[in-house]
């Protein structure tokens, strides 16, 4: 039964995924926004037909980390420098407004609000939401996206709500009870994050090894409950696969029945 809540959770990944308008290429998605300037128009923002790059390096933010066990596995998440991403319409109804014609961004004519076709118009597109965007992507933040990473160094593209959501989902005692319990409390939202295009294992390991060393604090959970906090001397890690082991080495003596 557990496998099939780890199921449920991957499926939901897997659609939203599936919701992508082509096959990304990166930069090559990025077109210019443009808004008024006078009776010409002028470059405001990026938009891009699939999810957007990050204009910057990975790096993990805070000095601190959760580790969080359950069902056989060790996970941590890290707050990094990654912005969020929306995926909005470019035009009607948009949050994140988007005239893609340089010849016509809302000011020809009177009461010009969108242009009344353009060969985006309709369509769905990424932008950067609490972030600069430019021709290569969404630039970092001071406090981005937490990082979800598996016990094998690997990045997820799940949420914490997710994780915590799989791990309530696995307390059920049968499968009839965990079925009803699913339909119930099933959700779509919060659990998959939009990661940067391009984002892989290999930057979030690089980051990690970087950050570990000013790492001074680990939350421990053993699933959903908060077990314990612990300090550490500046330095105590040298990698981030220590940091993992010390999340693992705290599972071994703490591991719930």
């Amino acid at each position: 039964m557990y496998k099939k809540a780890l199921l449920t959770i991957n499926l939901l990944a897997a659609f939203a995924s599936a919701a992508m308008i082509r096959f990304p290429q990166g930069v090559k998605d990025i077109f210019p926004c443009y808004e008024p300037h006078g009776h010409f128009c002028k470059i405001a923002d990026y938009a891009s037909f699939t999810t957007m790059p990050m204009d910057g390096v990975l790096e993990f933010v805070e000095n601190k980390v959760d580790c969080f066990y359950g069902e056989g596995h060790a996970y941590i998440i890290a707050r990094s420098n990654a912005p969020e991403q929306i995926r909005d319409s470019v035009f009607g109804g948009s949050k994140s407004r988007c005239y893609d014609d340089n010849m016509n961004c809302g000011n020809l004519g009177e009461d010009v609000e969108v242009p009344r076709y353009t060969k985006n118009s309709g369509l769905y597109f990424y932008s950067c939401k609490n972030s600069k965007a430019t021709a290569k992507g969404c630039k970092p933040v001071e406090k981005g996206m937490e990082i979800l990473v598996t016990d094998d160094l690997k990045i997820s593209n799940l949420s914490r709500d997710a994780l915590l959501y799989y791990f309530k989902a696995s307390q059920r005692k049968s499968l009839d009870s965990l079925m009803a319990w699913l339909l119930k409390n099933h959700r779509l939202q919060d659990f998959h994050q939009t990661l940067p295009w391009g984002l892989k294992d290999e930057d979030v390991v690089k980051a990690g090894n970087t950050a570990a060393p000013r790492w001074t604090g680990m939350n421990f959970y053993l699933r959903k409950k908060k077990i314990e906090s612990k300090s550490y001397k500046r330095g105590n890690f040298s990698s981030f696969a220590d940091v993992m082991k010390a999340c693992k080495d705290w599972v071994v003596a703490h591991e719930a029945p």
